[in-house]
């Protein structure tokens, strides 16, 4: 099945030709190759299957067929690129949501999760690349799962948050979105503060080279960075690292 209303919602909203391929490595990896081959320009790449598809720190991200595959390429400067990804997300989770009984919100840095009895289960995930160059290159890519997916038990699906919708009509909605929150960074902020699953939360934040952060997660800025408070009272800010939300002591 093709793509023809997110093909014109790519178009409409500047996000480039939309490519739709059956099997590829990973999205992520062919819109950044052809970045750094001087490729910048908007893209937009849909996959049926991947077989080395990624999550952050190298993670294998799992597909049986039941997923929507995305990668956008868009060029920024590398200033800019928090507030684009904060587009991406804000958008993300505002259509899922509209199409699920569940309240969806977001683990930072981007991951939709919804809260159940036994915890947070992720319903989809994100992640961004930059190349740098003369034009550099934001590489977004997510990965929405549609119906559930055995290898990941700690996920769940929109099928299973009460949405069943097709593959076309979710994409062009959420390319729509992301041109009206492209224009728009403050109301992207607003979206991720309002619906954060982080913010108030006790949190470890593992970054680059083994070192770490514990204490509370307070607020994003206007970059989408995580600011984390530690327990000597010291405010951290956030760029990129991996989230473990701590049980509350007793």
């Amino acid at each position: 099945m093709g793509f023809p209303e997110s093909i014109l919602a790519a178009s409409h909203t500047g996000l480039g030709e939309l490519r739709h391929v059956a099997v590829t490595r990973s999205t992520n990896t062919d819109l950044a190759e052809e970045a750094k081959s001087g490729r910048t320009e908007s893209a937009v790449l849909v996959a049926d299957h991947q077989t080395q598809g990624r999550g952050r720190l190298d993670r294998i991200w799992h597909d049986q067929g039941g997923s929507l595959l995305v990668s956008l390429r868009m060029p920024v400067d590398p200033v800019g690129a928090g507030r684009a990804m904060m587009a991406v997300a804000a958008a993300l989770r505002q259509v899922v949501d509209a199409h699920t009984s569940a309240d969806v919100q977001v683990k930072w840095p981007n991951d939709l999760v919804v809260a159940t009895p036994l915890g947070l289960r992720k319903l989809a995930g994100v992640l961004a690349e930059l190349v740098i160059g003369s034009p550099s290159a934001l590489v977004v890519g997510f990965g929405i799962n549609l119906t559930s997916i055995e290898a990941q038990p700690d996920s769940t699906s929109m099928l299973e948050c009460g949405a069943d919708i097709e593959r076309d009509r979710l994409l062009s909605e959420i390319l729509t979105t992301i041109g009206q929150y492209s224009g728009d960074p403050e109301a992207a902020h607003r979206e991720l503060r309002a619906h954060s699953a982080t913010i108030g939360v006790r949190v470890r934040v593992d970054l680059p080279g083994g070192r770490f952060v514990t204490g509370a997660a307070t607020d994003l800025d206007s970059d989408g960075h995580l600011l984390v408070e530690d327990d000597a009272g010291v405010t951290h800010l956030i760029s990129a690292g991996d989230v473990i939300q701590l049980r509350p002591e007793v």
